[in-house]
């Protein structure tokens, strides 16, 4: 069933009159006398009758003005239902609507950085995530801003990334004939700041005897909390879009993160290092992330040291 026209203009007669009454005291404030015997006033209905007329034709265009305007918007190669369009019936002419609408709100050209990522994302399934950045060239110098530029960073999913597949040539290919003349576009994979964690956690009381406890169970408990925290990927299971592009890292937040675990009762500390030299911040605080990285953490980089409450920490 197609969807139902809606009403193009609904104002009748009395409304334009209002309207139009209303808008005297702002571009005419010496015009005081509103009555019906005022030539002004009789133009104002006038001009109302006649607007109201032309509402009137505008809400019945013709079955051929449809057709008309659906040639011209799907273009002269559009064929509907595998005919002519002179061929369709004024049912079938209504049918073609929606689907004109639909079409033409799909994205075909990529000005805005939006448009750049989202194009992306419907390049391949095996783009998990897609950052734009203009005014840069990722394949060159990447701290220099140049004009024209426009750098397009896609991560994979898990399954493309373990199946070592290509994840930029169907962005790019996708993406060149929708760019604007003279734009110079540049397609990559993320560049990953590999983290490495080492932290002391205190089992709350109430656990085991330190014997007793499993500490590689733990110790992977731990790893798993912090590999999802700093999940490149979106994880719809948790509802996360992924460890932003360029967000920098905070040992604050990880204290957090473990502190908020049940089986933990404080964490006495936690050193935060990363594979570039020079991006430690205050003492190891702060992790500097650049605008085209992402964070990473692997297995043999977390590094935990378990203290049972009044032990010595575990050697």
């Amino acid at each position: 069933m197609p969807l139902p026209l809606p009403n193009l203009d609904d104002r009748k007669y009395k409304d334009l009159i209002a309207e139009g009454l209303a808008l005297i005291p702002t571009h005419a404030p010496e015009w005081t006398n509103h009555n019906p015997s005022d030539p002004g006033i009789a133009l104002v209905e006038l001009f109302a009758h006649l607007t109201e007329i032309l509402i009137y034709r505008l809400n019945r265009i013709t079955p051929a003005n449809l057709l008309s305007f659906l040639k011209l918007l799907n273009g002269s190669g559009w064929r509907p239902l595998c005919k002519q369009p002179d061929e369709l019936t004024p049912e079938e002419i209504m049918e073609q609507i929606p689907k004109t609408v639909r079409n033409l709100r799909k994205l075909e050209r990529a000005v805005t950085s939006r448009d750049f990522e989202t194009l992306a994302l419907e390049a391949s399934s095996d783009v998990a995530r897609a950052r734009c950045l203009p005014r840069r060239n990722l394949e060159g110098d990447k701290e220099i801003e140049v004009e024209g530029h426009v750098s397009v960073i896609v991560a994979p999913t898990e399954e493309a990334e373990t199946e070592n597949r290509n994840v930029v040539l169907p962005v790019l290919q996708h993406l060149k004939p929708r760019l604007l003349i003279t734009t110079q576009l540049h397609v990559v994979e993320p560049i990953f700041v590999d983290l490495t964690i080492e932290t002391t956690v205190v089992l709350k009381p109430d656990r085991k005897a330190e014997k007793d406890v499993d500490k590689d169970r733990l110790r992977t408990g731990v790893y798993r909390e912090l590999e999802r925290f700093f999940n490149p990927r979106p994880d719809p299971a948790r509802n996360t879009q992924g460890w932003p592009f360029g967000r920098n890292v905070f040992v604050s937040e990880i204290y957090a993160l473990l502190d908020s675990l049940p089986f933990i009762d404080y964490v006495p500390n936690v050193a935060l290092t990363a594979d570039k030299p020079g991006r430690e911040l205050q003492d190891g605080a702060v992790v500097e992330i650049k605008p085209y990285e992402l964070v990473k953490v692997r297995p043999e980089n977390v590094i935990v040291t378990i203290k049972s409450a009044g032990s010595a920490p575990e050697q």
